[in-house]
């Protein structure tokens, strides 16, 4: 009698088995229906499905396999992967989060303030639609907000240990990486002899960035965070294939003919020897490596070159540009226009700037003001553009900080790569003198790394501390004779 009741307990277990069969053969059958109706959506299907199963198995992997969609966001993949996955992985957190209560408010906690002030710029920015012009694009603009500050809470909330770490730092320069080769591959088929160098896009580097301006700002940082990748890995084979990824990068960013690279990679060298006071040797090999890189780019499409040196187009109307969002922010300096007001505001101050060089960029086309923190001040005000440099400045602050926990704990690796993330992001904030990239989200990933390193070198801190106290000799202690 005991043996068969144990039989029928037992008998349930082979159930999931069965589900997991039946559910395949009705995934196989649906998917070969999808293929004879049409094989892009039983594509789609089937990457959606491996997504969400990604996600829900493991969050910090489905957050991973997201990740690559910042880059190439402009292509119809990787504009659906940003949407699809968005919506998988905040679904896939939440259900986490649930489970571990724990986790996530010690999190929470650690860095309240930083919390505090992000939640606080959200609302601003939210608040601003009760005077904007144009309600509906204080919306528009918002909800891409929250896109962005999700991916930034995420990453903090998610990423918990080095390795995880690791891999979403790799994740990223991998992504940058194939983003620059598709780019440079995709050149062949666009370049052209004839094609004016200061005007048309057919002789730059772009690819699924769609833009070649915003992918260099993504190159130029993910190059600098692959070398502190470099440095916090010890298999020479990684080593060697980070290099090769870092020349590959220098390569595509010199191939965007923007001058804009050019400046924040200057900024981005400034900062790095400052940053990097111990290791300025290997910082100049490095920048000698990718000047070499991008040299032989120059030498191959002198086209990206000339466009380089001549500099009287007035920046593609950015100095138009420029002159209009001062003019706007001057007429309410500390509450803004609204989110997103500066293109409808623009076109009636066409006549109140005096002489424009483009003025189609002002009057016609619905252009951004080209840079974050006058888009931010037209927007948003003083009180949004203090905000937002608020939590960049602690983001960055909590990078270097991390750096030099780290060092004292020894983990001299790790030092090198908060130093890194926080050079990555001096680099980011050149660019956005020339770029509205306020939202952007490899931004705000990059932001992000800086507190959790600065929570894993606590935890670090407190291995030394602890190792040290154990292997101190107790006082009035002699060893046996």
């Amino acid at each position: 009698m005991g043996q068969v009741t144990a039989a029928l307990h037992r008998r349930p277990a082979r159930f999931p088995g069965l589900s997991l069969v039946s559910a395949g053969i009705c995934a196989a059958v649906a998917l070969g229906l999808l293929v004879g109706f049409d094989e892009r959506i039983a594509v789609g299907a089937l990457c959606a499905v491996a997504l969400a199963a990604c996600c829900f198995l493991n969050p910090t992997a489905g957050l991973l396999c997201w990740l690559p969609a910042v880059f190439i966001a402009y292509s119809a993949f990787g504009n659906a992967l940003l949407k699809a996955g968005f919506v998988l992985c905040v679904a896939a957190w939440a259900l986490d989060a649930i489970r571990h209560r724990s986790i996530t408010g010690d999190r929470i906690h650690e860095f309240r303030w930083l919390v505090a002030l992000i939640v606080a710029m959200y609302l601003w920015f939210g608040s601003t639609i009760l005077w904007a012009t144009d309600p509906a694009a204080v919306v528009r603009e918002y909800w891409q907000w929250a896109i962005a500050l999700t991916a930034f809470a995420l990453v903090l909330i998610r990423i918990t240990s080095t390795r995880r770490l690791l891999l979403l730092v790799a994740t990223f320069v991998a992504s940058a990486t194939v983003a620059a080769a598709t780019g440079m591959f995709a050149l062949r088929s666009t370049a052209s002899a004839f094609a004016d160098p200061l005007t048309s896009a057919d002789n730059r580097v772009s690819g699924a960035a769609g833009d070649p301006n915003v992918l260099g700002a993504g190159l130029v940082a993910a190059a600098i965070l692959a070398f502190g990748l470099a440095c916090a890995v010890r298999q020479v084979w990684i080593r060697s294939t980070i290099a090769v990824a870092i020349l590959a990068l220098a390569a595509a960013a010199a191939g965007t003919a923007s001058r804009m690279v050019v400046i924040s990679t200057g900024v981005a060298l400034i900062a790095a020897l400052v940053i990097f006071r111990q290791m300025i040797g290997r910082v100049l090999a490095a920048s000698v490596c990718v000047a070499a890189s991008a040299a032989l780019w120059f030498y191959s499409f002198p086209a990206a070159w000339q466009r380089l040196v001549v500099s009287n187009d007035g920046g593609s109307g950015r100095e138009d540009l420029w002159r209009a969002a001062l003019h706007l922010a001057r007429e309410s300096p500390i509450v803004g226009l609204g989110l997103a007001n500066f293109q409808v505001h623009k076109p009636a101050v066409a006549l109140e700037i005096g002489e424009v060089q483009n003025a189609s960029a002002i009057a016609e086309q619905p252009l951004v003001a080209h840079n974050t923190y006058l888009q931010l001040w037209v927007d948003s005000g003083v009180i949004g553009l203090v905000l937002f440099l608020a939590i960049v400045a602690f983001c960055t602050w909590c990078s270097l900080r991390a750096g030099r926990d780290f060092t004292a704990a020894g983990r001299r690796d790790l030092a090198a790569l908060s130093r890194s993330v926080a050079v990555s992001v001096v680099s980011m904030l050149g660019s956005a003198a020339f770029l509205t990239m306020s939202r952007d989200y490899r931004f705000w990933l990059l932001l992000a790394i800086g507190p959790v390193l600065l929570s894993l070198s606590r935890v670090e801190t407190q291995r030394h501390r602890e190792h040290r106290a154990e292997m101190t000799p107790v006082a009035g202690w002699r060893p046996a004779s």
